[in-house]
């Protein structure tokens, strides 16, 4: 009765635990001839607080706003007319109290291609020559750091694997078949093998971290077929690389910028899932030197119903945002 009670009030806190931080805004330029740019902007509908683009003061609007919805974020499409030749800068306010970030990117009249990452209100854009591939690694790789530390759910998953990896051998077994399975789903979805289904994606993956706590609260560390958990682990992360692939999805733009894209980006998962682990590692370590094993093995239970509540949550909160999606708007 006690576990139960302990389960439900959990189950309460889950609320305020996010599983995936929102995808950046993007703010879109085409230059035409004769100054004209046209403009595409696009945030999150969930954001905190909605950030808001910076064009030139020397920039006038022509015609009238287009707005609409584009799966879970609000757009807006318009043109500018420009003084030829004069400086332009543009940035984006408000990303500070979103908590959000915004990709930049610039479609110059002679064909070059630039793109730029935004993270405060301070960054700005001027269009320059064109950036080189290591700058578009380094910053779709910050972005992948971001997201995998900001989301909840991908890296409760990691944990589990964490608790069930009895050795080291089976942790690095265990992480790199999560590993090969959400690069496989994440590189198939941005080239669009296979289709976008964010809102599916995420409820599958609320059952995933569901089903992970279920099998560790029953099994603990018991040994299980090495190659058959590795191959289970695999399919796993199909799933959530199809959440990986909601935050670059909306950002790509055909085959531009694709491979540095989809490469930095899945670069920065691995690095923040490392980073992840080893500060995992490190606080286990810490509470079994100086609190002793037992401890350790109640932190460890602690983890998984926090875990197994959490995703209870997701579960019923994602399936209803499914049902809604399916019923109502059609779109499953």
């Amino acid at each position: 009765m006690t576990q139960f009670k302990l389960f439900c009030i959990l189950m309460c806190l889950a609320s305020f635990v996010r599983g995936h931080n929102f995808a950046p805004s993007l703010l879109e330029l085409r230059e035409q001839p004769g100054g004209v740019i046209n403009v595409l902007w696009r945030t999150p509908l969930q954001a905190l607080k909605q950030p808001i683009p910076v064009l030139p003061e020397n920039c006038r609007r022509l015609g009238t706003l287009q707005q609409g919805i584009s799966g879970s974020a609000a757009e807006i499409q318009y043109s500018v007319l420009c003084p030829s030749g004069a400086p332009l800068h543009f940035a984006i306010t408000g990303l500070g109290e979103s908590k959000t970030a915004a990709l930049l990117r610039w479609h110059s009249v002679d064909g070059g291609y630039q793109q730029v990452l935004f993270h405060a209100d301070s960054d700005s854009f001027s269009p320059k020559s064109e950036l080189g591939l290591g700058r578009a690694l380094l910053q779709f790789g910050e972005l992948g750091v971001i997201h995998i530390l900001a989301g909840a759910d991908h890296l409760l998953f990691v944990l589990g694997l964490l608790m069930l990896a009895a050795t080291l051998g089976r942790l690095v077994l265990l992480i790199t078949s999560f590993t090969l399975g959400h690069s496989i789903s994440l590189a198939l979805v941005s080239l669009g093998y296979i289709p976008h289904l964010p809102t599916l994606a995420e409820w599958l993956i609320a059952l995933s971290v569901l089903l992970m706590a279920c099998y560790l609260s029953a099994r603990g560390q018991q040994q299980t077929p090495r190659k058959g958990l590795a191959v289970l682990v695999a399919g796993f992360g199909l799933l959530h690389g199809l959440g990986f692939a909601g935050v670059l999805n909306t950002l790509l733009d055909g085959n531009a910028g694709l491979v540095a894209a989809l490469l930095g980006f899945n670069i920065g998962i691995e690095l923040g899932q490392l980073l992840f682990i080893a500060g995992v590692l490190l606080f286990a370590w810490l509470v079994r030197t100086l609190a002793g094993p037992q401890l350790l093995g109640v932190t460890r239970w602690a983890a998984i119903y926090l875990m197994g509540a959490v995703a209870m949550y997701w579960l019923i909160d994602r399936g209803l945002a499914l049902t809604e999606a399916a019923l109502v708007y059609g779109v499953y």
